[in-house]
């Protein structure tokens, strides 16, 4: 055989006999699991255990697919819901912003929940609640064991 009539084979070679089975989308079946009415971002986000864009990503990708309809901003629902439109609140404390504030200003190095009440003052409860709305957001990564620090993008800015 010469190399012409490799060469051809090669490029004119068929696809596979059996397509690559389907990835699991572990993530897009509990979003479905959960979303059996009308659903702030923020509460699917916490149900998967993500930060709320990295939530809205799949969400877009699950409307493009028709699986997912977007009702109001922040608020999505089954594809086949035709209920009210609904506008669920916005669950952030205006209270809040000021430590939120404060703490992203502080953890441009890892602290833990402890530094960080002993460097702001506030109580450990407020604390852990505007660290949860920092990493709903997508703008905190870590956890207890291993501290909070601003997520790599941030460190960037």
């Amino acid at each position: 055989m010469s190399d012409l009539t490799v060469g051809e084979s090669l490029l004119h070679s068929t696809p596979a006999e059996s397509p690559r089975p389907p990835r699991p989308q572990p993530i897009r079946d509990a979003i479905l699991r959960f979303l059996t009415e009308p659903r702030s971002a923020g509460d699917i986000a916490e149900h998967i255990a993500r930060p709320v864009p990295t939530a809205t990503g799949h969400l877009g990708a699950m409307i493009r697919l028709g699986l997912v309809q977007r009702l109001a901003f922040g608020t999505y629902a089954p594809a086949g819901y035709c209920g009210p439109a609904v506008k669920l609140p916005n669950r952030r404390s205006r209270s809040a912003r000021d430590l939120r504030q404060r703490l992203r200003a502080l953890l441009h190095e890892r602290c833990s929940v402890q530094g960080l009440r002993l460097r702001t003052g506030a109580s450990e409860v407020d604390i852990r609640l505007a660290l949860r709305e920092l990493w709903l957001s997508g703008l905190v990564e870590g956890g207890d064991e291993a501290g909070y620090t601003l997520s790599r993008w941030q460190h960037e800015k």
